[in-house]
């Protein structure tokens, strides 16, 4: 049984504990649903909260001789939810209201082509320095969900909107310490690779300002 001393000793080592408070999160909509390069940044700055999506295996009973025993059959993937702060100018639900309208076209009620609506999205956890040391990349992403905003009489409340989001699959990125901008520099590019609506110029001042 450890001591006390062992455990904070070996936090210690390791930067401390998580904070669920230290994260970013980078996520490009397609070009038709945003005006310009601040309002991406934003949505980053914006997002209250947000979570490392989950993996659940699948499995199914099989007997050999004896008892029933469960083997690994496939696996499924969480949505995944963020939450962001609405300013004023409700720009944040014009973006997925814009980009959801890019899935399923509400006037002809035609779906579009995949390429249009999917796009790559970055979730980084930060230790206490605000430096990148996991990262989870949902592939293909699209928003399925853009829950209610409550209005209310009361005063002084602020309001916020939840959007829930699908995947292909998602990939861990583990980010060594020792290694962080040379990682910083491959995630760069995966997402560089994946947003054919914005010429990488664009892109790559966007993450060097905000990473």
């Amino acid at each position: 049984m450890s001591t006390i001393d062992q455990f904070k000793s070996r936090i210690g080592a390791r930067g401390g504990l998580a904070r669920s408070n230290r994260f970013n999160i980078l996520m490009v909509p397609p070009t038709g649903a945003f005006n310009d390069m601040q309002e991406v940044r934003d949505l980053a700055i914006l997002c209250e909260s947000c979570s490392l999506p989950g993996r659940q295996i699948q499995t199914f009973e099989h007997s050999y001789f004896r008892q029933a025993i469960k083997v690994a059959e496939s696996y499924i993937n969480e949505d995944v939810s963020f939450t962001f702060h609405l300013p004023s100018d409700f720009f944040i639900k014009e973006i997925f209201d814009k980009w959801t309208n890019l899935v399923i076209n509400r006037n002809s009620f035609k779906l579009n082509y995949a390429s249009e609506y999917k796009r790559d999205v970055g979730i980084y956890q930060q230790d206490i320095k605000n430096k990148n040391v996991y990262a989870i990349k949902l592939m293909n992403a699209f928003p399925i969900s853009v829950q209610a905003i409550e209005l209310n009489s009361s005063e002084g409340e602020t309001q916020k909107v939840t959007v829930t989001f699908t995947y292909e699959d998602f990939e861990e990125l583990i980010i060594p310490q020792s290694n962080i901008e040379e990682k910083k520099t491959l995630n760069k590019g995966e997402v560089l690779q994946n947003t054919p609506n914005l010429s990488p110029p664009l892109l790559k001042t966007l993450f060097d300002k905000f990473f």
